[in-house]
């Protein structure tokens, strides 16, 4: 059985097989430098030396008339004496207008592009600092009867504003739907309602409902971006995060086909998308409620295998916490991971 002494000495071993390796290369290095040089000194052509007594006249004449041109340029410690031509650098490079410099405009796109093929993995968040729960203060949450959950459970986000509405899509946003809020027990236009919460950060998720029906893909996600350039023209400045669709229960599908979780993931693939051309932050909540095959995780279902329970809500509102784009407003829990941008 191997102990600590046997793999020391096999580290011990490969570390002298890796020096020597290098040793080695350096040699060859070094020897094919002086090769080179070597056969570089041999292609340059012999000039045969001539002297006075063996210079004819007309070679004598032209090395006197070229003599000026072979001589070097002045230099500070060259134009010496009192006939030499004062010495004066040359630029290298044309002067610069200093006001050019002082301006700033925006640069016309010469190209199209479009974003192809997005894997939401690796569009969303990553984790970073632990924010406080004071840090969703301001915030509200917009999505159908999945965001209702957040009014509803103990979340923890008690001041946090909270627009689900129940069988909704982003439709009601681009057409300003008159809705009704159940957790608030309220009938309002959706758009309305989320301006006039004024919120510093707007979390979205919609999809679920939208998603019954099959083969609706370009529809959902037309609405979808179109709902997050109106959001951006009514709430200027705020920071839009688009949630991903959670998966659900892998029985589901049987009585839903279009809730499908490999289909459920790429929406989710398109709605990264958005967020990379509306320059929105996007969040893999997928992470924390799902197992990796996309599928709910178990201790969160409820009986329709699509809903979740307190502990879903629970993984989901911390997931959130540690998936914060930095902003100078945010608090954390601990040190600040961004302590060196001064936040």
């Amino acid at each position: 059985m191997a102990d600590y002494y046997y793999y020391r000495r096999k580290i011990e071993s490969q570390r002298r097989r890796r020096k020597a390796v290098i040793a080695l290369l350096i040699v060859l290095v070094l020897l094919c430098a002086a090769a080179g040089y070597f056969w570089f000194r041999s292609r340059q052509p012999e000039v045969p030396a001539t002297s006075p007594e063996t210079a004819t006249p007309e070679a004598a004449a032209l090395s006197v008339t070229q003599a000026p041109a072979t001589q070097p340029p002045a230099t500070a410690e060259t134009a010496t004496g009192e006939s030499a031509v004062p010495y004066a650098p040359q630029r290298l490079l044309p002067a610069v207008e200093n006001a050019a410099w002082d301006t700033s405009q925006p640069v016309a796109q010469t190209i199209d592009f479009d974003y192809l093929n997005t894997d939401a993995r690796m569009v969303a968040l990553p984790q970073s600092g632990r924010v406080t729960r004071e840090h969703f203060n301001t915030a509200t949450f917009l999505g159908d009867s999945i965001t209702e959950g957040m009014a509803i459970y103990a979340t923890g986000f008690t001041n946090a504003q909270v627009r689900g509405y129940r069988s909704s899509g982003p439709q009601i946003i681009v057409n300003n739907t008159v809705v009704h809020d159940y957790a608030r027990n309220v009938d309002e236009a959706a758009l309305d309602s989320v301006v006039t919460s004024q919120p510093d950060f707007l979390y979205v998720l919609f999809g679920t409902n939208a998603l019954t029906t099959q083969g609706n893909e370009d529809s959902f996600i037309a609405y979808y971006d179109r709902m997050i350039e109106i959001l951006q023209q009514n709430l200027p400045g705020v920071a839009i995060y688009i949630q991903a669709i959670p998966g659900v229960q892998e029985t589901v599908v049987q009585s839903k086909p279009g809730l499908d979780n490999a289909r459920i993931q790429t929406i989710n693939n398109m709605l990264a998308n958005i967020a990379l051309t509306r320059g929105c932050y996007f969040v893999n909540i997928q992470e924390a409620l799902t197992y990796p095959d996309g599928s709910q995780i178990d201790d969160y279902q409820t009986a329709d295998g699509i809903h979740m329970g307190p502990a879903g809500y629970a993984a989901w509102t911390e997931y959130l916490q540690t998936h914060t784009a930095w902003d100078r407003r945010n608090q954390y829990e601990g040190t600040s991971p961004y302590y060196i941008l001064g936040s």
